[in-house]
């Protein structure tokens, strides 16, 4: 008996799967077959606000932005874990920016800080440190800017010194060069730990936990505005 050439047996494989494709897109909604046929399609869970937002057009690219990142204490920094927190947030939300940009493959140019903070102090001596100001002067189409009203490191516990961090922090997106310049803003309360309770101070050290306090809320903020896995909603503690 002639043996049946490969190809053949290929093809056969092939109208096989497009006839059980087809019988089973008629009993399925469009939804479910475009499960079936994008298995890979990602489920990851949408930000309150969206920094990137493609246009409603066939193929459209979706288009690159610069965003300039400020953090400033409401009251002057009180001590040095309030300075190095001032510094250090930008630092922090640009890591986990670029992060989720490349996750979801957006494209964004962050203004290094080594360029915005002496900008801003000199916009600040003369009477115009806005975030307006500041994201004209970089060409950037968006600020985000932290008010920090709160910020602290330890928990007064009877007995020791604790590590507990709290801060309250008014976060603000400045689109420039449109007529709503605050698209968004949210008053946001963060701790560090939280269910699991307070580190004891022997164990570690300041700017050790600072940095996984500064974790928390530069990945809590970042979430706001760009899509994240879903196995990310629960809070980092």
């Amino acid at each position: 008996m002639a043996q049946v050439p490969q190809a053949r047996i290929g093809w056969r494989w092939t109208l096989i799967a497009l006839g059980l494709l087809s019988w089973f897109s008629i009993g399925c909604s469009p939804s479910s077959l475009s499960m079936l046929l994008m298995p890979w399609n990602d489920n990851k869970i949408e930000p309150e606000h969206k920094l990137f937002v493609k246009e409603d057009k066939l193929f459209a690219k979706e288009e690159a932005i610069t965003l300039v990142i400020l953090a400033n204490f409401v009251q002057p920094a009180a001590d040095l874990d309030h300075i190095a927190a001032q510094a250090e947030i930008p630092d922090h939300l640009t890591q986990f920016f670029r992060k989720r940009c490349l996750e979801n493959k957006h494209k964004i140019k962050i203004v290094s800080q080594a360029e915005v903070r002496p900008q801003y102090d000199r916009l600040r001596a003369e009477g115009g440190a806005s975030p307006l100001e500041l994201g004209k002067h970089f060409k950037a189409d968006y600020v985000l800017d932290l008010k920090i009203q709160r910020f602290g490191l330890y928990d007064n516990i009877i007995g020791g010194k604790y590590f507990r961090g709290r801060a309250e922090i008014a976060v603000e997106l400045h689109k420039v060069n449109a007529t709503d310049d605050i698209p968004f803003h949210k008053d946001l309360n963060f701790e560090y730990p939280g269910t699991r309770g307070a580190i004891d101070a022997s164990t570690t050290n300041p700017p050790a936990f600072r940095r996984l306090f500064l974790t928390k809320i530069a990945r809590d903020v970042t979430k706001l505005f760009i899509a994240f896995p879903p196995e990310e909603k629960k809070p980092f503690d």
